[in-house]
């Protein structure tokens, strides 16, 4: 269509009124009108640009039905824009009714407006049906259903809207229960694939839980059931309590408001409420650094307070929508068991009495008493007793008697309800009253990638995931099993992260807020200080295992002293991998698993013996079973000699006799300067171990090379271990992992790998890393957070190395580079583990002297600190 035609001009003109009018309700909007407010005008601008499109078009139509067109179609306005809560660019969802005539001839004549509409810059979605047609189509398909709830008539026909209109709600009264299970069926779905958990730390305001799709699923439940979608008259009609219709309103408000802001400032549809995003719109709302808490963390507190809402409506609708089966109806007034008068275990529920719903909404213990049969049951609390205790939760006094602690500790010892009790308690707004430092902690952002979910939703998931590992047949499953106090594994891990969003270390004011609970609840003095120790080193076992040297026996010896008993080590063992597993999904890997699993072990056996003297034995015995390993002839050969009695403890506490003689066998006809290397897959732990041997290897770079080639070709590596045995013979070993695992790696695969690890040592071509899609966006989203890049070095945990920690923000071919620099300055890297803390990648590095002396010289220290930031900093 030409720009010079009047049609053209007008398409001009209407781009421009669009562009034009938008800024200006951007003012209103920057200005603090409402949300609600802002959507009205944002829709009434809508209106009139289509509605001067459709004359338009009207007046330039010809043919024999152009004029007669205008009285036999009607336009209507579906979703947001029929409700009238748009946003600055949401989609145009339009429906044509017509009759007398074809199809073909509606589209020819509306063909100038639809196409107009994307001439202007606006999304259309649009349909052309006779009334009929419609209804029949809502019935089949959910999307189009939901669609046409809020339709409004924007200009044309009524009669013809009216007729649509009164099939639509007859058909909708006739199929309310099919209605609202598609309606929930489609929703969940969704949820399903754009965040299921309410506290996913990145949530999509619109299709994430709890968001504006919840709002309208909400209308539409309300349509189906009751023939009105609006908050108010469903109000009016007694569907919707005052209760929830004022939160219903408020969090409305909030997420429109919220999801204008997002349109206006990305100038296009944005619904993402990515890091980035959460920082800008903290900033925007005025929100200050106060009590620990960042601005962002303030403002997602606020965001998931009113999505936690409106999650919750949700439901207990659709509890209560759950129909009921004739069986039931018929088998549950025979079979249902009553409980002390009060409560009811039905068929598919537990619910409470009329008398003891009484009694629920006034005693604590009684709702203790319930929950808990709830979850012994395992069947939810039927929506009417549910609503009741949620809304009563409100007045409940916060000053508990020490009976009803008392009683709700006792609770947290059994693992087949303490995960579902505490999950309802919170919901419900009790535990708050039972753990005061429960109440800092709801909705409380961390923000950060490391994290998935809020604070009170990781110490919920954490219990949750210990009490699983009692269906475990391994090691941990075993240990969980054998502790006796269950109670005090379950209070620490409800506590360990209670302390954050303070200004203080997390840790420590765990610690005091352990002691205070502890105090409340009147606990023996073991208890409360096993308590009080589980929260306060909830990270020590997993700093020491993925960041020291644990081969090291002197390190485990310390670690035992400070952990003192066999049974604080067993629940730390278990807070420790429940911790990991509840940050988020595949943090628990296999392999960290494994590794927790060995030192835990070990230490165990400190703890069990009381001094080191069993376990050096047992060095001892290990070395005498690598000796009868060997051959006659290799015992007689000095040079197996040589290498048995260099052998470390790391090689004998992780290797098996056989293993450590088939390498010294693989190594002993190398070369002078020759070097051998081999890979294989640990389908246990789904790790790759490569290790490598290098005779006369000291001083030429062979950690780096190799670690860089294995980086470059795809492997993200764990953990690495360096040992110069007898004539400079220097063996490597690293642990890694596919760093996008598909399937376990061809042999191909496998082979290659050992094969570019010895030719790396002859390249003087520094790796190239590969970038992976998403890759960039996801460091810039880590250094969002206020976290440094930091060196740390120190000279006495070791009695033997130097011990170098990097904490920055990790990107590809970082360990090389930290490597390869250790290297130019003259150091050897004997052992190396990679580990994380919070956003950041950890990299440790045990050092020495070229001639093996630890370093200490405070000169040197100065420059290698200097050096290593140097590295971090560059680009």
């Amino acid at each position: 269509m030409l720009e010079s035609s009047p049609f053209g001009n007008l398409l001009t003109e209407l781009r421009q009124d669009l562009v034009d009018r938008r800024d200006e309700i951007r003012e209103v909007h920057q200005r603090g009108l409402s949300g609600t407010q802002v959507s009205a005008k944002l829709a009434s601008l809508l209106d009139t640009v289509l509605m001067r499109l459709l004359d338009a078009t009207l007046t330039e139509a010809t043919g024999p039905r152009a004029a007669s067109f205008a009285s036999n179609m009607a336009v209507i306005c579906l979703g947001s824009h029929g409700r009238r809560q748009c946003s600055p660019f949401s989609d145009v969802d339009l429906m044509f009714l017509y009759q007398g005539m074809s199809r073909s001839e509606v589209a020819g004549i509306l063909r100038p407006m639809t196409q107009g509409v994307f001439d202007i810059g606006l999304h259309l979605g649009s349909s052309i049906r006779k009334p009929a047609e419609a209804v029949q189509l809502a019935r089949d398909d959910t999307v189009i259903c939901t669609s046409l709830i809020d339709a409004r008539l924007l200009k044309g026909n009524r009669s013809l809207f009216e007729e649509f209109r009164t099939s639509f709600e007859k058909m909708a009264r006739r199929n309310s229960k099919s209605l609202c299970k598609s309606f929930l069926e489609a929703r969940a779905d969704e949820r399903n694939q754009y965040g299921e958990s309410v506290y996913l730390l990145q949530p999509h305001v619109k299709r994430s839980r709890g968001g504006i799709r919840d709002l309208n699923l909400l209308r539409w439940l309300g349509f189906a059931e009751f023939g009105q979608s609006d908050p108010d008259r469903l109000h009016l009609l007694g569907a919707m309590s005052k209760f929830d219709h004022h939160r219903l309103l408020s969090s409305s408000e909030y997420l429109l408001r919220l999801r204008n802001e997002m349109h206006f400032h990305a100038g296009a549809s944005s619904d993402m409420l990515d890091r980035a995003e959460q920082l800008r719109i903290a900033d925007w709302l005025g929100f200050q650094h106060r009590s620990g808490l960042l601005p962002v963390e303030q403002f997602m507190r606020d965001y998931f307070r009113h999505t936690n809402h409106i999650w919750q409506m949700v439901r207990r609708r659709e509890a209560s929508l759950l129909s009921v089966s004739t069986t039931s109806r018929v088998l549950d007034p025979l079979f249902a068991k009553t409980v002390d008068g009060d409560f009811r275990v039905g068929m598919k529920h537990v619910s409470a009495t009329p008398v003891g719903l009484a009694r629920v909404k006034s005693d604590l213990r009684e709702v203790l008493r319930l929950v808990q049969l709830s979850a012994r049951e395992g069947k939810p609390l039927d929506q009417p007793t549910y609503s009741a205790l949620l809304l009563a939760a409100p007045d409940f006094p916060d000053d508990v008697s020490v009976e009803v602690r008392k009683e709700f500790y006792d609770m947290l010892g059994d693992p087949h309800t303490v995960g579902r009790l505490l999950a309802v308690l919170h919901e419900l707004g009790y535990l708050e009253k039972l753990v005061p430092a429960m109440q800092h902690a709801r909705h409380l952002l961390q923000f950060n990638q490391y994290h998935k979910y809020t604070v009170d939703e990781h110490s919920l998931r954490a219990v949750r995931e210990a009490a699983a590992f009692d269906d475990s047949d391994d090691t941990l499953g075993h240990v969980y099993q054998d502790i006796q106090d269950k109670h005090v594994l379950h209070m620490a891990l409800l506590l360990h992260d209670l302390g954050k969003g303070f200004e203080e270390d997390h840790s420590e004011v765990g610690r005091r807020i352990a002691e205070e609970t502890a105090r409340l609840y009147q606990l023996d003095e073991k208890s409360a200080e096993d308590i009080a120790f589980l929260v306060h080193k909830h990270l020590v076992l997993s700093h020491l295992t993925f960041r020291r040297d644990t081969s090291d026996i002197r390190v485990l010896e310390g670690f035992a002293r400070q952990i003192g008993t066999e049974e604080r080590m067993r629940m730390l063992f278990v807070l420790t991998c429940a911790d990991l597993a509840a940050v988020g999904p595949d943090v628990l890997t296999d392999w960290k698993r494994d590794v927790l699993t060995d030192v835990y072990s070990r230490t165990l056996k400190f703890l069990q013996n009381e001094d080191s003297t069993d376990f050096r034995a047992i060095l001892t015995a290990q070395t005498a079973a690598v000796l009868t390993a060997l051959t006659h002839e290799q015992r007689g050969d000095a040079w197996y000699v040589r290498q048995l009695e260099s052998l470390p403890a790391s090689q004998l506490v992780s290797q098996d006799p056989q293993t450590i003689v088939q390498t010294l066998t693989r190594l002993k006809p190398l070369a002078e300067g020759a070097a051998d290397a081999w890979c294989h897959f640990n389908p246990e732990t789904k790790v790759v171990e490569c290790f490598a041997g290098v005779n006369r290897g000291l001083g030429r770079g062979v950690f780096s090379s190799m670690a860089g080639t294995l980086s470059s070709s795809g492997l993200e590596i764990l953990a690495a271990d360096v040992d110069v045995l007898a004539d400079d013979l220097l063996i490597v070993r690293y642990t890694a992992a596919e760093a996008q695992p598909t399937n376990p790696p061809t042999s191909d695969r496998l082979n290659s790998l050992a094969k570019q690890m010895i030719a790396s040592l002859e390249s003087d071509q520094a790796p190239q890393f590969r970038r992976v899609w998403g890759q960039e966006q996801e460091e810039a989203s880590r250094k969002l957070t206020d976290m440094t890049s930091e060196v740390r070095i120190d000279t006495s945990l070791s009695a033997d190395f130097t011990i170098v920690e990097i904490f920055t923000f990790d990107r590809p071919g970082l360990l090389y580079a930290l490597a390869r620099k250790l290297h130019d300055l003259g150091m050897v890297i004997r052992h190396a583990k990679i580990g994380t803390f919070i956003d950041q990648v950890v990299d440790v590095f045990y050092v020495t002297n070229r001639d093996g002396t630890k370093v200490t010289d405070e000169g040197t220290l100065t420059i290698l600190k200097h050096e290593l930031m140097q590295v971090i900093e560059e680009e």
